[in-house]
């Protein structure tokens, strides 16, 4: 049996003379949702259903189903909020516990989307993945394929974490060089300032030291080679890319610096000196971007919460019965308190996004065994 399973829900309402018609009607929306359920077309399914909730928006069987068919549509985002009702309306605890499970599976798949590109949402996509299952688990302590995907969800979980501090430690040691450059760029504006300082000088003399201007042309075309060098350092973060077009100005403007001084014309040099040290200023400022650093800042605070996670595994006064965030944030080190299921301990870890793409492969004999509605939890009459 797959581990990540969207199972199919028939609509189940109460029929009395007075809405016989009506219910009628609904019934064989269903009916026709659940066939195209099964024959793969999922966008009918899901126009049909919103057909059925028409009718009948306070079903859970009914959100279920719409849930189902969005899951397999790939909105996730809709699917969400189509399980939470379901699992807020109803009263069937058996359904309350499918719809926790497929709201883990739901973000089981949101998780796997973002691990590669955003670890922080991934860990947040894997928390509530965690508590689905153990919400599903706590309501049907029989449900065997919500305990196996708790301990896969968990793992992940912990994969995503170790992804996240990798990427801020990364992110810090970024930020660091960006600091490190920031105050050499400041330091050969000083130095750039100087040399413009000297020219202004060298222009207040009436008789104009040739030797002494070669010695400053070299001395600004040694600048001019820092200033490339630092700008060739630099990343490519969107900050970094803002420095190196500032940096790539303060080297026209002591290009220009250089040729007045081999001209004799020190005046002209002197402007063009101080431009430069401008631009390496601002090149500093850049690299020391406000907004970002408060950015960076935040997302090092969610780490530290994540550690501090890590760390409650070993704390034995920890609630039994947390609130799902809680729950979530223990999971991730819970390897000392949680026993593992067997299967859990002999899967692949590669073994996760294959039973996710054939979630339903293993239970289409059971689907038509069942009938079109499919879910055999829910056994009552219309």
């Amino acid at each position: 049996m797959s581990r990540i399973i969207a199972a199919l829900v028939c609509l189940v309402l109460a029929c009395d003379n007075t809405t016989a018609a009506w219910a009628e009607s609904a019934r064989s929306l269903v009916s026709r949702g659940n066939s195209a359920y099964s024959a793969g077309k999922f966008d009918e399914a899901l126009k049909l259903y919103q057909e059925a909730e028409a009718k009948e928006p306070d079903s859970p069987e009914v959100q279920f189903n719409l849930g189902n068919a969005r899951y397999k549509s790939g909105d996730f985002g809709g699917a969400v909020q189509n399980y939470q009702q379901a699992a807020s309306k109803s009263t069937d605890a058996k359904l309350r516990s499918r719809a926790q499970f497929n709201l883990g599976n739901t973000a089981f798949r949101q998780g796997e989307a973002s691990a590669a590109t955003a670890p922080d949402k991934a860990v947040t996509a894997f928390q509530e993945s965690v508590a689905g299952f153990r919400a599903a688990l706590d309501l049907d302590r029989s449900f065997s394929e919500a305990g196996r995907n708790l301990e896969v969800s968990k793992r992940r979980l912990q994969q995503a974490l170790t992804a996240l501090r990798k990427e801020q430690q990364a992110q810090a040691e970024e930020k660091r060089k960006q600091e490190e450059m920031a105050r050499k760029l400041e330091d050969m504006a000083n130095q750039q300032e100087k040399m413009a300082e000297a020219s202004r000088e060298q222009a207040g003399d009436e008789t104009k030291d040739e030797q002494a201007m070669a010695g400053q042309a070299a001395e600004q075309q040694a600048m001019q080679d820092k200033t490339r060098s630092a700008r060739e350092e630099l990343g490519r973060s969107a900050k970094e890319d803002q420095a190196k077009d500032s940096l790539a100005q303060a080297e026209g403007h002591q290009q220009e610096a250089k040729e007045r001084l081999q001209e004799g014309q020190v005046a002209e040099a002197a402007t063009a000196q101080d431009q430069a040290a401008k631009e390496m200023r601002q090149a500093a400022k850049e690299l020391q971007g406000k907004d970002d650093d408060v950015k960076e800042q935040q997302a090092s605070g969610q780490g530290d919460k994540q550690d501090q996670a890590q760390e409650k595994k070993g704390d034995s006064s920890a609630p039994d019965q947390a609130q799902p965030a809680q729950q979530a944030e223990e999971a991730a080190g819970a390897q000392g308190q949680d026993q593992e299921g067997e299967a859990a301990k002999a899967a692949p870890r590669d073994q996760t996004a294959k039973d996710l793409l054939n979630e339903e492969k293993k239970n289409a004999m059971k689907r038509r065994n069942q009938g079109a509605t499919g879910y055999e939890a829910v056994d009552k009459d219309w």
